[in-house]
């Protein structure tokens, strides 16, 4: 079977324009490479109809009509979710299909409520998940695929259906475990269900060897069907904004969480800033740790050497990075980490923790163990101050990105497929 005939059916849950985080990115990249190689149908919660992919059906169960009476989905002219430039051979005709659905606790008005909820995700989470599963067991009748991939917890349950009505292989793409986002020893739904898919998975795709390894320790899958697989990132044109200061601005670009390390982040500031005045923190970004960081570093009399940005969207994101000095990722579990891979495109000195995916891939940034907050700012306080020291990093991960890239990423789940759908050996 050649690759182009291998039809993916990809089940995501947030897809640009609407994002939240990083996975939404991540999907994208990922699908733009993948479809030069298959026919590739992507089913999300929601999605926006005025943006198209080339080679990919990008449907959203958002633009379904659920009848609130009887909870039964009328999709009028499915043909148009699935008509795509290399596929011919559908009927022509116009259809309406009517598939009747048995929600023992989700009713049909609440069903198109939650597909057409701002936020895919919010505190009724469970639901969405429960929902999106039962819909999809049913477009499955509808759609042909050789191989179903699915990408993070919120999807498994709906991929383990459609392997066992199916029969079909299935890859589970892993962007972040309940263990890296809650604590390594979380036994609440949301990890039972990332294990039960991982049970169920014929091929498992981490972003990083440090994820594989969680999945391996934390949640007892062999390790013969873990593969990793690195994300990347789009090449696009740095550049830099002049400042007219002599501050030196230290990025921070992420979710204020646990999982992010926020009290490493203000131990690294008390210590750096104490003996480098000219140190000016730019926290960018929200979280629930958001309020309890902000009163620290107002006690710990931080409040002029600290800019909390809030929640930023892409064009302020790009400023940001444009503008810092040096990028700064304390996280205490972080299975990848794109914004990373942005910072040193942007030509911005790294410091990482050690405890992340992506300093797998750049080998020519300082990093340190999460909690190793002096290290941290003594490497802090080289890359902004010593040039011979920046100016070598910079160069050197400039390099390291030129190995990085979807197009091999794509090439590297594409062996998977083809072990999975024709039972070749790698």
């Amino acid at each position: 079977m050649d690759y182009k005939k291998i039809r993916v059916l990809m089940l995501g849950w947030e897809f640009p324009p609407i994002l939240t985080g990083g996975l939404g990115p991540a999907c994208y990249g990922l699908a733009k490479s993948l479809a030069n190689f298959v026919e590739l149908k992507i089913v999300l919660p929601k999605s926006d109809l005025n943006f198209k992919m080339k080679r990919v059906n990008l449907i959203g169960l958002n633009h379904f009509d659920f009848d609130p009476a009887t909870g039964e989905m009328m999709v009028d002219d499915f043909r148009k979710f699935l008509a795509a430039e290399f596929i011919d051979e559908l009927n022509p005709e116009p259809a309406e299909l009517r598939i009747s659905y048995n929600y023992p606790d989700i009713t049909g008005n609440e069903v198109i409520a939650l597909f057409n909820e701002a936020d895919s995700y919010g505190t009724n989470i469970m639901r969405k998940v429960q929902a999106f599963a039962e819909v999809m067991e049913q477009l499955s009748d509808k759609i042909e695929f050789d191989v179903i991939h699915a990408h993070d917890w919120i999807t498994f349950p709906a991929a383990v259906r459609l392997k066992k009505k199916t029969g079909k292989p299935l890859v589970l793409h892993v962007h972040s475990l309940e263990t890296d986002r809650a604590h390594p020893e979380a036994r609440n739904p949301v990890y039972h269900i990332e294990h039960q898919g991982m049970l169920h998975a014929d091929r498992i795709l981490p972003v990083s060897a440090y994820t594989k390894n969680s999945i391996i320790n934390l949640y007892g899958i062999a390790a013969e069907k873990i593969y990793p697989i690195y994300n990347a990132i789009d090449e696009t044109v740095s550049y830099k904004v002049s400042r007219n200061d002599q501050e030196k601005w230290i990025l921070f670009l992420g979710r204020i969480t646990r999982q992010k390390g926020p009290e490493f982040l203000l131990e690294t500031m008390i210590k750096l800033c104490s003996k480098m005045p000219e140190a000016k923190f730019i926290i960018a970004g929200t979280g629930d740790k958001t309020d309890w960081l902000k009163e620290q570093v107002h006690a710990n009399g931080l409040d002029h050497q600290t800019i909390f940005t809030g929640y930023v969207k892409r064009e302020k994101v790009t400023e940001l990075l444009a503008s810092a000095d040096a990028y700064f990722m304390p996280s205490v579990s972080e299975p990848f980490g794109l914004s990373a891979l942005e910072a040193a495109q942007f030509k911005i000195p790294c410091v990482l923790s050690k405890q992340s995916g992506v300093s797998e891939v750049l080998f020519n940034v300082l990093k340190a163990d999460c909690w190793d907050t002096d290290k941290f700012a003594n490497q802090l306080y080289a890359v902004c101050n010593y040039k011979g020291i920046r100016d070598t990093m910079v160069r050197l991960t400039s390099n390291d990105l030129k190995n990085i890239s979807w197009d091999h990423s794509a090439r590297e789940v594409l062996k998977s497929y083809k072990h999975l759908v024709e039972g070749n050996s790698e």
